[in-house]
């Protein structure tokens, strides 16, 4: 149990220290964004800053109570596909913190986000289609559906 609650504080501070680093203050070409998305895990916030996705989540559903965190470099950030059309790809980090009866508390393990986006108003409004297939790692490694992860949505330019 105590390593369980080492490795979900470390994700935590992680997903709160690094986006305020001097580092990544400006991002990639000055583009921080926040949004929304809607999915698997049902609602995920969404921030971004350059090559660097934070995704927070949940699903409240019966019988698949979770907190979800994700961390992710997207190695091909926004590539333009044509003047509006984007693709991007990454490599992420995820926890899954279940509540309710699951044997399991805790889940993590990496995925692989591939990610289509429509940009609108000079870049300001982005919508996006993204999905993460991922490899469990703890508490055993598989590849599972659990691990599997999408989403439908949206994010706003705050530069």
């Amino acid at each position: 149990m105590n390593k369980r609650i080492t490795i979900v504080i470390f994700v935590l501070l992680f997903s709160i220290i690094i986006p305020q680093s001097n580092v990544f203050a400006r991002g990639w070409r000055g583009d921080t964004r926040l949004g929304l998305g809607f999915g698997m895990p049902n609602t995920v916030l969404i921030f971004r800053t350059g090559p660097y996705d934070i995704k927070v989540g949940y699903d409240f559903t019966s019988g698949s109570e979770y907190f979800f965190l994700n961390g992710s470099y997207m190695a091909v950030n926004s590539r333009p596909l044509n003047h509006i059309f984007s693709a991007s790809l990454g490599l992420g980090l995820f926890c899954k913190i279940f509540f309710g009866d699951q044997e399991d508390r805790f889940m993590g393990g990496v995925n692989v986000p591939v990610s289509a986006e429509i940009f609108f108003i000079d870049n300001f409004l982005q919508f996006f289609a993204t999905v993460a297939p991922g490899l469990e790692l703890y508490p055993k490694p598989m590849f599972t559906t659990k691990a599997m992860s999408w989403w439908l949505g949206f994010t706003i330019m705050l530069d």
